[in-house]
């Protein structure tokens, strides 16, 4: 388990994920670590140990309300872990390949009624995994979408989709029937200092959704700036912030092989991970600065500070973890947090309870 094979095949997992992001210069609504009303340290988690599990280079943890655990897994013969919490049994799905039933890579799980969605961004493929009665599951449907190129799509409902839109398109995201046909296109790019030279893309964008559940809302984190933006549907951009960093930043061409990469300067590792729920959604912060030459520990690479928001964007609490987080996902009705953890450089999974009413929550 401690081998440098695994400690590097992670460290590349996390290193990849994380491309160029951006922020708005005329924008000044800014939130610093003092603006959140309490802090929260998170603590006593206990591991949660299968007797069949081995976790070689997991991505993602994404809690089922039926109590399963999703691992998205990188370069693993079988992408996806289905951890049942209640039987203690473990489930693989989803090999890697172009056929039916395969995936490359998954790019992000995300329940909805008790459905699991995966999507494939090298295949722009989504696959919807169901439950059998006797607590497996099985792939109910799979399809391509329209959009070609997307790198992160959520789910709002059975029936629309939301997805960023191909780099080089005009409009930031795409929205998609529930067969994954484009419906609209829509939402402004951030500015950045030389948006006058350089087109802004969703390369330079790259950001995580995540959707409130049952409704028209969404919100975006820019994974390489500590930009915020939260989306209607209907009516577009609600609001768009800024922190804990709060800095401009400009785009370079670098080149790379025989083409060129964007790159964006300074050159950060801000978030990764974001969950939303009915009244709040929680954004995993990391906060680390590039550094030409400079190797960066595995541990810098993780979620140190989960930062906790209204649906408007009202900072409300710091939770601060105990160990860096590769990823976790939470437990609205049941308070746990569940956290794919770093311990001694090695991937565990914890469980932490936290209050019954989480201080500041609506």
């Amino acid at each position: 388990m401690k081998s440098e094979i695994t400690k590097l095949g992670l460290s590349a997992v996390l290193f990849c994920i994380f491309l160029s992001c951006g922020r708005d210069k005329v924008n000044e609504d800014l939130f610093s670590k003092e603006s959140f009303k309490s802090r929260m340290d998170v603590r006593d988690g206990r591991p949660i140990l299968f007797d069949d599990l081995f976790l070689g280079q997991p991505k993602t943890i994404t809690f089922h309300p039926d109590s399963f655990l999703v691992i998205e897994e990188m370069e693993a013969p079988r992408l996806i872990k289905i951890l049942d919490l209640k039987n203690n049994k473990t489930q693989e799905l989803i090999p890697r390949g172009r056929g039916p039933g395969e995936m490359l890579v998954a790019w992000g799980v995300k329940v909805i009624d008790k459905d699991i969605f995966l999507f494939c961004g090298q295949l722009s493929k989504v696959i919807i995994l169901t439950m059998t009665n006797d607590r497996h599951f099985v792939i109910d449907d799979e399809f391509y979408i329209e959009e070609k190129q997307s790198q992160r799509l959520i789910p709002m409902s059975h029936d629309k989709f939301v997805c960023l839109s191909a780099i080089g398109d005009e409009k930031r995201f795409s929205v998609l029937t529930g067969g994954g046909e484009i419906i609209k296109k829509f939402g402004e790019y951030p500015s950045f200092i030389n948006d006058n030279e350089v087109e802004p893309n969703n390369d330079i964008f790259l950001s995580v959704i995540d959707a409130k559940p049952g409704g028209r809302l969404f919100v975006a984190v820019c994974m390489k700036s500590d930009l915020f933006e939260i989306y209607d549907l209907e009516v577009g951009l609600r609001r768009r912030f800024q922190g804990p960093l709060g800095f401009k930043f400009s785009v370079e061409t670098q080149s790379m092989g025989g083409g060129y990469m964007l790159r964006p300067v300074p050159h950060y590792l801000t978030y990764r991970t974001l969950i939303a729920g009915e009244n709040e959604f929680w954004a995993g912060y990391i906060g680390h600065k590039w550094e030409p030459g400079k190797v960066v520990p595995l541990t810098e690479q993780c979620t140190k500070e989960i930062f906790c928001f209204d649906w408007e964007g009202k900072p409300l609490r710091i939770l601060s973890l105990e160990y860096p987080a590769i990823h976790f996902d939470f437990d609205w009705k049941g308070n746990i947090l569940y956290a794919l953890e770093l311990r001694e450089n090695d991937p565990v999974i914890a469980a932490y309870s936290l209050d019954t009413s989480l201080p500041d929550s609506k």
